[in-house]
């Protein structure tokens, strides 16, 4: 069972029973920002469901005013997106997959391959012995073990390292 992202832009309307999460791009965070931008990427990302009419109440602005700024920050870039993340465990298993590449290979050589994987839900560089750190969402543990195998196979990859996930203690995503 494969886990796509499902992107919804905010709206005034107010849903109730499900938490969203707000996609930042960290690198876009910039001084370029005011304090009412960031207050606006801190209650999103709390709450990435808050309907613009609240939000414009929390932050002293207008609907308009405060719609006009959170399409701003999207069409820059700032904002990536608006998802839904299940509960963990309504995911079934979780797993991090360490791989380590070939000499020569890169990130670059090796995650656009993992596109064609929508198990996989995070993809990191790392510095130090592990190349790239994966999170891969399925819905058991054989469906772990292939996406594993199928990382594997992906030319570049010297070797892949698998850890279950038990619990998460903290996600502030």
């Amino acid at each position: 069972m494969a886990y796509g992202r499902a992107v919804r832009p905010v709206s005034t309307r107010q849903d109730v029973g499900t938490s969203g999460i707000l996609t930042v791009q960290g690198d876009s965070l910039t001084k370029s920002l005011d304090a009412t931008d960031r207050l606006i990427i801190a209650r999103l990302t709390a709450d990435a469901r808050l309907p613009v009419v609240a939000l414009a109440k929390e932050i002293g602005l207008s609907r308009s005013a405060t719609q006009e700024r959170l399409s701003r920050l999207v069409a820059q870039g700032v904002i990536q997106g608006f998802t839904l993340r299940a509960a963990p465990s309504q995911a079934g298993a979780r797993g991090w997959l360490a791989v380590r590449f070939q000499p020569g290979f890169a990130c670059r050589h090796v995650v656009p391959a993992l596109g064609a994987l929508p198990e996989i839900r995070l993809a990191t560089s790392t510095a130090g012995p592990v190349d790239l750190m994966l999170l891969a969402e399925v819905a058991d543990i054989a469906e772990l073990s292939a996406v594993r195998e199928q990382v594997a196979a992906i030319k570049g990859v010297a070797s892949v390292e698998t850890m279950l996930v038990l619990e998460t203690h903290l996600d502030r995503r």
